[in-house]
């Protein structure tokens, strides 16, 4: 009997403790967040650069010295550089375009040469080394000639508006050969492919021939007196029958002067002349009276171009022409020793 009783006593107690709840695991008090790190504050960028003429050094490209035009071009530049006080390192191409190419390359690789400047000797051929200018970033101005297509390889392009010039020539000529019964004209051309060349042969040819001139002979003599005076002579051996000579540049036309004159013409009288430049040659041969008219190009274009070299360094959009300021000179101008004297090149 107590047997019995202590084994219910022993089951009753197991049954209690079956039917209690489990514990609750009590959880960790939660960890205060830390406030959350604040941001430093952003570095301050270094303002950019202001570049002056007497940091910059500019790698400038001449075609070559193929006249009194070419000369005092290239004078501007230096003359301008020392004047300004920014250093200038300078190459001449030689009037050979594999010449000027590799000398741009160099430019491109001097890690001096803050900036390029090239007269081009042709239109075409730049694509590759405007690019390799680029990537190095070195921005490039075009002086005096222009090149096809590219424009947004280079920054801008500073001179002459050569199918003006020849526009100007043109209507010259219509004046000096008007009431003439015949108007043969024959043209001496510069290099070929270069921008002045093939756009001063096409604005004279869109004024002159509405006068009804012809231009019947028209050969490159290569901006030199002594080619011009040889082709000149080549012509007059086949006919003098010409009333008119257009020279793409006074030095060209400066030969045909003397052709004609050993050929037993009178030039600016039996023949017409008519050139372009404007230099202190251009205006000797209208006072001894062998030039009729010349149109000027201006070659002084170093402070414009200098100009805008530092304007492209220092992040400036420019226009992507920059024309020169130019104007046409006549023989018969009573001023004419008066505007001579006072001509620097």
């Amino acid at each position: 009997m107590l047997k019995k009783l202590a084994f219910l006593i022993v089951l009753a107690s197991m049954i209690l403790t079956a039917c209690q709840p489990a514990a609750v695991a009590t959880e960790a008090p939660a960890v205060a967040e830390e406030p959350a790190a604040t941001e430093a504050p952003a570095a301050t960028e270094a303002p950019a650069k202001v570049w002056t003429y007497a940091d910059m050094t500019v790698g400038f490209l001449q075609t070559g010295s193929e006249g009194g035009w070419r000369a005092a071009n290239t004078a501007s530049f230096k003359e301008t550089a020392e004047q300004l006080g920014l250093t200038l390192k300078f190459y001449d191409s030689q009037n050979d375009l594999a010449k000027q190419v590799a000398g741009f390359q160099q430019f491109i690789q001097d890690p001096e040469v803050d900036v390029i400047i090239m007269s081009p000797l042709e239109t075409t051929g730049w694509e590759q080394v405007l690019k390799d200018a680029q990537a190095a970033g070195k921005p490039v101005i075009l002086s005096d000639r222009r090149i096809d297509g590219f424009e947004d390889l280079y920054v801008t392009f500073i001179g002459a508006d050569f199918v003006e010039e020849g526009r100007k020539a043109g209507t010259e000529m219509c004046k000096l050969l008007e009431g003439s019964e015949k108007k043969n004209v024959w043209e001496l051309v510069g290099n070929v492919g270069s921008a002045p060349a093939i756009d001063r042969g096409t604005g004279f040819r869109e004024t002159a021939e509405k006068c009804g001139i012809t231009v019947v002979n028209s050969q490159t003599a290569n901006w030199s007196v002594v080619e011009g005076k040889q082709v000149t002579e080549a012509w007059l051996k086949e006919s003098k029958d010409v009333q008119g000579i257009f020279g793409q540049n006074d030095e060209m036309a400066f030969g045909a002067i003397e052709a004609l004159k050993e050929a037993g013409l009178v030039p600016a009288v039996d023949v017409k002349i008519i050139s372009v430049d404007a230099t202190a040659g251009a205006f000797q041969a209208m006072l001894d009276g062998t030039l009729n008219v010349t149109v000027e190009c201006n070659p002084l274009l170093a402070p414009q171009v200098y100009e805008a070299a530092l304007a492209a360094l220092n992040g400036e959009t420019l226009p992507k022409w920059i024309p020169s300021q130019e104007s046409v000179f006549f023989m018969d101008d009573p001023n004419l020793k008066e505007i001579a004297a006072g001509r620097k090149y």
